[in-house]
């Protein structure tokens, strides 16, 4: 199967053999889409329904239209104005100022969730309790300033929660319960100024991590322990100027990570302890001086990229990089 077939099985779309130009034809075409919009319990106002997949972008609707299928997977209602949303509607990139609680109930089949761009500023514990098969929820660029216990609770099926650019200062340690399929969680461009260990901690399956542009400023000791399967790491634009001994401790599967524009000034043996499958380091942009003997003393068999541009470096001694050379002279003989 070719994967257009499969994305036309997966939201439920009919292969309709092509038009021919004959008016009969196009009265029969036009009486089925009726028919299947009323047997599927359509909303009628919107453009396309088929079971699986609803679509009613653009159609300048104050409220949530009623009637959506159970089986729904899909649902698009960006582009219009509905800015409240009640129990049994749902809505997207509109100009949401509340939810309800109850406003998810009846869509335990729903699989996307986008709800950016609107001014949601509190979300009530068990709001999305409803989104047993949620995959992918998005609240991103709203007015978000607190995750209370149990924002999420009851989605056990998430993978990915983008909550990028709100005013999140404060995450409760029990905010990311019953998210242990947790993959990618975006928490950039928020006020958080320390980071959320507890809460993060939960998310044994976490892969992927963005927490920059918040002023976090320093890492804590064993801030991010408990994520050992974490691959990326961005914590990029922080203004980060100390990383305490052990503050990357547990991160034994980490292979990029970022900490680019910075105000790093020195970094030494302690920094980057037990990063050992690191493959990408990113210091550039900090106001880096001085690097210790020993800093990349585990990284040998690993690092591939180093960026160290843009700092105040001025010296750099031999036995700084000299595992790395190491590393590089012995893979070399191994080729010859």
């Amino acid at each position: 199967m070719s994967e257009k077939d499969k994305d036309r099985d997966m939201c439920g779309l009919q292969s309709f053999p092509p038009c021919t130009g004959a008016l009969p034809y196009l009265l029969n075409g036009f009486l089925l889409l009726l028919l299947q919009k009323e047997v599927l319990g359509c909303p009628a106002v919107c453009q396309l329904c088929t079971g699986r997949q609803v679509t009613c972008r653009n159609l300048g609707l104050s409220s949530i239209p009623q009637n959506f299928p159970k089986t729904a997977i899909l649902v698009y209602l960006s582009g219009n104005n509905i800015s409240h949303v009640i129990p049994n509607e749902l809505t997207d990139n509109n100009n949401i100022k509340r939810l309800d609680p109850g406003t998810f109930e009846g869509l335990s089949n729903l699989r996307y969730l986008y709800l950016q761009n609107n001014q949601i500023a509190f979300v009530s514990r068990g709001l999305f309790s409803d989104l047993l098969s949620v995959r992918y929820l998005t609240l991103q660029r709203n007015r978000l300033s607190v995750l209370g216990s149990g924002t999420f609770l009851g989605m056990i099926n998430l993978q990915t929660l983008n909550l990028a650019n709100n005013k999140i200062s404060r995450i409760s340690d029990s905010a990311f319960y019953h998210l242990e399929n947790l993959v990618y969680l975006f928490l950039e461009g928020n006020n958080l100024t320390l980071v959320p260990s507890n809460a993060i901690g939960r998310l044994k399956n976490l892969e992927r991590l963005s927490l920059s542009h918040n002023p976090i400023q320093s890492i804590h000791r064993f801030a991010f322990k408990g994520l050992n399967k974490l691959r990326y790491l961005s914590l990029k634009s922080v203004k980060l100027k100390e990383i305490s001994a052990n503050g990357f401790f547990g991160l034994n599967n980490l292979s990029q990570l970022i900490l680019s524009y910075n105000d790093l000034e020195n970094i030494n043996s302690s920094t980057f302890t037990l990063l050992n499958n690191l493959m990408y380091l990113q210091l550039d942009r900090n106001k880096i001086t001085s690097i210790g003997d020993g800093t990349f003393e585990k990284m040998g068999q690993s690092l591939k990229i180093l960026s160290l541009a843009f700092n105040n470096i001025t010296e750099l001694q031999p036995e700084v990089l000299k595992p790395l050379v190491q590393e590089l002279n012995f893979l070399k003989k191994k080729i010859k």
